[in-house]
């Protein structure tokens, strides 16, 4: 299979990651260090002391500049200062869109309007603002997107716009700092089928990232002898340069088909194809810690409501179920055996 080479650009080799593979964490849906209780932090702190170097941090650009001129970055900066004083090295994903559809801020209605210059002064004002920022703490991708392929695919006219908006932003970054990497994160499936959306990603990122897990659309995990195979077939297809996981995941939900055990393998399995990967810079576990039984009730009625009616019963369950099972560690910190496995693939 052909593939697709990314811009011949000094950020396109990453050269603000360290040399060798990163390993970080996220946080869901946007979380901080700063919600972590004091379980969760020691916990934290034992990844780091093995080795853990990196965190993912998605957030809006609504979250950014409230209204045009109007920028709101006090959470954005003590997040970044939180995460250096840890020693953790950010990757950021200003999430224009996901995959869900576009998350624009006030002023800007529709996705299509993207390339106006206006727009792209606009937003090239507040990379002007955030870029220097994210360089000091250590910052060394800047995402613009995550996982928007199955609706852009469908959709040249707002692809070509989305394309032009990042290449932009990408040039913007550029002039600010040219050793930082903007990119854009995809499906696997996009990966592996070369898609519009990916073909056109490539050609105006330094980077194009993606999610894993050996998950398919039934929501029952894949079997443990199957799960290298399928990983190994999507590094394959990530072509030549650097490669990048904002997101590796192994759930534990028992409808699914998994455990504690089989998440523990499960990473065990991931690693092993990473260590023979040497292209593999950047890999952050999704996600560190379990939701509040709280939270995790509020996620399972949402989902099964009428939203999910054109599911089968039995499908959504499991996609419900697959929300409240992605951490590593329990809400009050408490390790999982899948920590214990990454902690000495780090250290190893």
């Amino acid at each position: 299979m052909a593939t697709v080479d990314a811009p011949d650009t000094e950020a396109s080799s990453l050269p603000l990651l360290p040399d060798g593979l990163s390993v970080g964490v996220s946080f869901y849906g946007g979380g901080t260090f700063e919600g972590l209780t004091d379980g969760l932090q020691a916990t934290l702190d034992d990844g780091i002391d093995s080795g853990l170097s990196a965190w993912t941090y998605y957030l809006e650009w609504s979250d950014l500049e409230a209204e045009a001129g109007r920028y709101t970055l006090d959470t954005f900066e003590q997040s970044l200062a939180d995460a250096q004083a840890r020693g953790l090295r950010p990757f950021v994903n200003v999430t224009i869109g996901d995959s869900e559809g576009f998350s624009l801020p006030a002023g800007v209605s529709d996705p299509n309007d993207l390339d106006d210059p206006e727009v792209i002064e606009r937003f090239g004002k507040l990379l002007d603002e955030i870029v220097p920022t994210l360089v000091a703490r250590g910052g060394m991708i800047l995402g613009l997107g995550n996982e928007m392929g199955e609706y852009l695919d469908g959709d040249r006219e707002t692809r070509e716009t989305y394309a032009r908006f990042v290449d932009a932003a990408r040039q913007r970054v550029h002039t600010i700092e040219p050793r930082l990497a903007v990119g854009v994160t995809l499906t696997t499936g996009a990966i592996r089928e070369r898609s519009p959306t990916y073909r056109s990603m490539r050609e105006v990122s330094d980077v194009v990232a993606f999610n894993y897990g050996p998950i398919p659309a039934s929501f029952v995990v894949l079997d443990l002898e199957d799960i290298r195979r399928d990983f190994r077939e999507v590094l394959d297809a990530s072509g030549d340069g650097p490669i990048v996981i904002q997101e590796l995941t192994c759930p534990n939900a028992p409808s699914m088909g998994a455990s504690d055990a089989w998440q523990a393998d499960c990473f065990r399995e991931l690693f092993a194809e990473i260590e023979q990967t040497p292209q593999v810079r950047f890999a952050s576990i999704f996600t560190f810690a379990d939701f509040d039984e709280p939270t995790c009730s509020l996620i399972q009625d949402a989902l099964l409501g009428d939203e999910l009616d054109d599911l089968p019963r039995d499908v959504a369950q499991r996609l419900a179920d697959y929300f409240c099972a992605l951490g590593v560690v329990d809400v009050d910190g408490t390790p999982s055996p899948a920590w214990e496995v990454i902690l000495d693939e780090i250290e190893g």
